[in-house]
């Protein structure tokens, strides 16, 4: 072999070794955006990220692991893991360094049996003080939820994941759920033939919050590459962001 070639096949080989594996977990029960379906991990925001995974290769390899809601927000805390997505912004997580760039704005809003609630349940949260009210586990309310909550006037129930949200709505456990509209709308699908759901009439009874979704970095998790990581995370995701692609993924999940 040519030493001039031997050189650079060395070079090529330092540079795979000198690459970065780094491992971001996800929300394994959030669908159309994280989910686990026929042992794939999948969706929206899963989907944009291994793309994003592609800008920063080849320094980082970038890994996505799905975990329950909880335990990755606890990994963010112990400083296991370097980042978990998709949080809304909470100021009380102060375990949480920093967060990415926006990744996609979503409509939090309640859905509620219809023979429930009155028509007159429209202003949020006043018209709804006395409900019972289903949250996934570990999900960020709106300021204006906390505070209703807060003050004994709004009753929140909390289970993991859409489906068991969705099943306790449809059999009369809550009055409504709140959550992402699409994350809402897609679940309600595998719905229609139990608990004779198509007679059940479920409405969209009012907008809570617009939440961005993000990527949220450790304040525990100590690697001296973090802030290069970040810097070149943000700029992949604001590039990739400028395409459209989010759109088109958000229509192939739910059209």
């Amino acid at each position: 072999m040519r030493p001039f070639l031997a050189y650079m096949l060395l070079l090529f080989a330092a540079k795979i070794s000198a690459a970065e594996k780094v491992i971001i977990e996800g929300d394994d029960d959030y669908a159309p955006y994280s989910f686990i379906e026929n042992g794939q991990y999948k969706g929206i925001y899963v989907d944009y990220l291994k793309l994003v995974a592609e800008k920063l290769a080849p320094d980082y390899l970038l890994e996505l692991r799905p975990v329950p809601w909880k335990r990755g927000l606890k990994g963010l805390e112990s400083g296991r893991v370097l980042a978990l997505f998709p949080p809304y912004l909470n100021k009380d997580r102060r375990y949480i360094q920093a967060y990415s760039v926006p990744i996609y704005r979503e409509r939090v809003v309640l859905f509620c049996r219809d023979d429930m609630i009155s028509p007159s349940h429209k202003v949020f949260p006043k018209d709804f003080y006395g409900l019972l009210i289903g949250v996934n586990l570990g999900f960020t309310l709106g300021d204006k939820m906390v505070a209703a909550v807060k003050s004994g006037r709004l009753s929140i129930e909390e289970v993991k994941g859409n489906d068991t949200n969705i099943k306790k709505l449809l059999v009369g456990r809550i009055a409504c759920y709140a959550n992402d509209r699409l994350s809402v709308i897609y679940s309600l699908k595998k719905w229609k033939g139990a608990f004779d759901a198509a007679k059940i009439k479920l409405i969209e009874a009012a907008e809570i919050s617009e939440e961005d979704a993000y990527i949220a970095y450790s304040s525990e998790y100590k690697w001296p590459e973090k802030e290069d990581f970040i810097l070149k995370m943000n700029a992949a995701v604001e590039e990739l962001k400028k395409t459209g692609i989010i759109a088109k993924m958000i229509n192939e999940y739910t059209q």
